[in-house]
C-alpha cells in the first residue's frame, strides 16, 4: 500500500483517499489510488471542515461529487509540536503491530504496518513546513456537465483560485488569517449555489417550453 503521512500538495488531494487513525485520530494519512469519491460513510460530513460544510452538503444534495478537501487552518506552533508527538506514537505502532486506519469516505479499515517506517521529516523541519502549508486549502468538484463546469471556472471570487485538473474543478485558497479564509469560502459557496440554482431553473423553463411546443 502506498500510504504516506507527508504534506501532500493540495492540488493532488483528489489522487487518492484519506485515512484517519482509529485510536489516535489526529492526522490524516494519504493512500494514493484511484478514487471515484463514492461516499458511503454516513457520518462523512462530520469530517468536513466547517467553512466547507455548506457547499459540500449542497453539492451532494444536487448529486455532484466532491473530492477530499481542506479549508485551511491557523493553528499554533505549540499545537503542531503536540501533533508531532502523536505522529511519533503512530510511527511506533506502524513499525510494530501496525496502525489501524479508516477511510473517511467509505469507513473501510486498513492495517498499515512497515518495520522500516520513518516520519518524512524531523521535528524542526515539520514545524517549519506545516506552518506555511496549513494556510492552504482545497475543494475539488466533479462537475458532471461541461457547460456548468465552464461557468464555475469563469467565476471570480477574491481569495479563491479556480482551475481544472484531471477533469476536476479545484477551488484553492491561501489566506493569511481566519477571517479572510472564512469570508472567501463563504463567497464562493454563495456564488456556486446561485449559479447551480439558476442553471436548474433555466433547465426547468426550457423543458416546460419544449413540452408546450410538442
Amino acid at each position: 500500500m502506498n500510504i504516506s503521512s507527508d504534506l501532500i500538495p493540495h492540488n493532488q488531494f483528489h489522487l487518492g483517499s484519506w485515512l484517519l487513525p482509529i485510536k489516535n485520530p489526529t492526522w490524516y494519512y494519504f493512500l494514493k489510488k484511484e478514487n471515484a469519491n463514492n461516499i458511503t460513510n454516513a457520518s462523512f460530513i462530520e469530517s468536513v471542515d466547517e467553512p466547507l460544510k455548506e457547499l459540500v452538503c449542497f453539492l451532494h444534495k444536487k448529486g455532484i461529487k466532491t473530492t477530499p478537501s481542506c479549508s485551511g487552518h491557523f493553528r499554533s506552533v505549540e499545537d503542531y509540536e503536540d501533533l508531532y508527538e502523536a505522529l511519533e506514537i503512530d510511527r511506533k505502532h506502524i513499525r510494530k503491530e501496525g496502525l489501524e486506519l479508516k477511510d473517511i469516505e467509505t469507513d473501510k479499515i486498513y492495517l498499515y504496518q512497515d518495520a522500516n517506517y520513518k516520519l518524512p521529516w524531523r521535528k524542526k523541519q515539520f514545524l517549519r513546513k506545516v506552518m506555511e502549508y496549513q494556510r492552504k486549502g482545497v475543494l475539488g468538484i466533479r462537475v458532471p456537465e461541461e457547460q456548468l463546469k465552464k461557468k464555475i471556472l469563469s467565476l471570480e471570487v477574491e481569495g479563491i483560485q479556480i482551475s481544472e485538473k484531471d477533469g476536476i474543478v479545484l477551488l484553492e485558497i491561501d489566506q493569511l488569517n481566519v477571517r479572510d479564509n472564512e469570508r472567501s469560502w463563504k463567497k464562493i459557496t454563495i456564488a456556486i449555489k446561485n449559479l447551480i440554482d439558476t442553471e436548474n431553473m433555466e433547465s426547468v423553463i426550457r423543458e416546460t417550453e419544449n413540452a408546450n411546443d410538442a
